[in-house]
């Protein structure tokens, strides 16, 4: 090999690197290899077609820059196929293990159809995209496509209640079966699972439990923060194992990352961390809106544009409550005979935040908001100015305005007398940076979270 070459691609990924965020270029280009410079021909080995079509499309400009960087004008990429080379190799083994068997009189028996346990409805098509979901979408496509490249296997997708985890990794399986409906594709959920394993235990029949999911081709396991108990943890491994080793798709959503997983095993933690690791975020007031628009026109419904805006600006939980909210409005309409209006939504709305709200109060708030960032309560109505102490005085009065709708005059009497415009300030500061700050949107999504305990 071309040890000059490769050190210019090696120089190359250096400088792409330093263009992207750490995500961002593990996901598309930590997998490139070099693979041969003829002239000005630079081939590089992709993981799978889809890679390669999604550098072409989004970062085309900045890998012609990082070319001409380190190799000259003159030089351009020839893209080879991984999965391809990979998919003749397995073949070839398969090819090699059916003579195996045969040459010692065994009986290639056909397995039964396996139900896919897939929910229809929850496809690709049907999935919104925005901001906040583009690279776990981008991934499970890729995954859809070419099922168990190792680039993406296990696909490990995190995050909280109701942003569509479930509805995305249904979609993988559903598209998956589509275009391959000879495959082994299994939906189960981790407590599903768990009560099969304890059940195969209770009959003993768990030989038979692991012959058959050690036979699916694409395992897709949903919320495996459930999976608790030392038993099933353990022989999930040993499934997980077999599939990888294979060459099986493994599929996992969980509520939280691995880094933050409790009560699991070190072992089975690690292999989490060994594919991709992607995040679903809360949708943000855009892809809120485009979601709730997507629903009212698949069901055939009628809703003023301003409904739509007054709910994408005032429901941030989750997609689950925003449909909620639009089936609350239709059943409203319906049962008080009056059309669907901004005073109907606004009825709907403020009914099902109150649920929320019912036992918040400011003191309540307060509390929480210090136990969360270490300080005391006594500070956030003070006058210090040190930064800890400023930020969650800031996400105290955000918060107390959101849940108690105490007027902002109010909360600064009780924040140390604050004039209603310091309030106001301060409520505007934490609602911008939510929008920018994706770490400091988790903390106050994490004191949000405490509160509705």
């Amino acid at each position: 090999m071309d040890q000059q070459a490769v050190g210019m691609w090696n120089k190359c990924l250096a400088y792409i690197k330093s263009k992207l965020a750490a995500q961002e270029y593990d996901t598309w280009f930590a997998a490139l290899e070099f693979v041969a410079l003829k002239g000005n021909a630079l081939t590089i080995s992709v993981p799978t077609k889809f890679v390669s079509e999604y550098i072409g499309e989004h970062h085309a400009e900045m890998v012609r820059s990082a070319l001409q960087h380190s190799f000259g004008a003159d030089v351009y990429l020839v893209w080879q196929n991984a999965e391809q080379m990979a998919e003749v190799k397995r073949r070839a083994e398969q090819k090699e293990q059916m003579l195996a068997k045969n040459s010692v009189g065994a009986v290639q028996m056909d397995r039964p159809n396996l139900d896919p346990q897939l929910n229809p409805h929850y496809t690709f098509t049907t999935f919104v995209e925005g901001k906040s979901n583009k690279l776990a979408r981008s991934v499970a496509l890729a995954i859809a496509e070419n099922p168990g490249q190792s680039t993406f296997n296990p696909f490990f997708l995190y995050g909280p209640s109701g942003v569509g985890k479930t509805h995305l990794v249904n979609a993988i399986g559903v598209h998956l079966k589509k275009m391959h409906p000879e495959k082994r594709v299994l939906f189960v959920s981790a407590h599903v699972f768990k009560l099969q394993y304890t059940e195969s235990v209770r009959k003993n029949t768990t030989n038979d439990f692991m012959n058959f999911y050690q036979s699916v081709e694409v395992l897709i396991i949903d919320d495996i923060q459930e999976a608790t108990t030392l038993r099933t943890q353990q022989t999930f491994f040993h499934i997980f194992n077999h599939l990888q080793q294979n060459g099986r798709q493994i599929i996992i959503t969980c509520d939280r990352p691995p880094a933050l997983f409790e009560g699991i095993e070190e072992r089975m933690l690690t292999r989490f961390k060994w594919g991709m690791i992607a995040e679903l975020e809360k949708p943000d007031t855009a892809l809120r809106r485009d979601i709730l628009t997507a629903k009212v026109k698949r069901d055939g419904l009628s809703f003023p544009r301003e409904v739509i805006q007054y709910i994408s600006q005032n429901v941030e939980s989750s997609v689950r409550e925003l449909e909620g909210i639009i089936n609350s409005i239709m059943l409203y309409s319906l049962v008080e005979d009056c059309d669907i209006n901004l005073q109907l939504a606004a009825k709907v709305v403020e009914r099902a935040i109150n649920l929320e709200k019912k036992d918040m109060t400011i003191e309540s708030i307060t509390n929480t908001v210090a136990k969360y960032y270490g300080v005391k309560v006594k500070e956030l109505y003070g006058k210090s100015r040190k930064q800890l102490i400023v930020v969650a005085r800031q996400v105290a009065m955000y918060l107390s305005h959101k849940y108690t709708q105490t007027a902002y005059k109010q909360i600064g009497r009780v924040f140390g007398g604050r004039d209603h415009s310091t309030v106001i300030h301060s409520c505007n500061i934490v609602a911008s940076r939510i929008t920018a700050d994706k770490d400091f949107r988790h903390e106050v999504e994490s004191v949000e979270s405490l509160l509705k305990k």
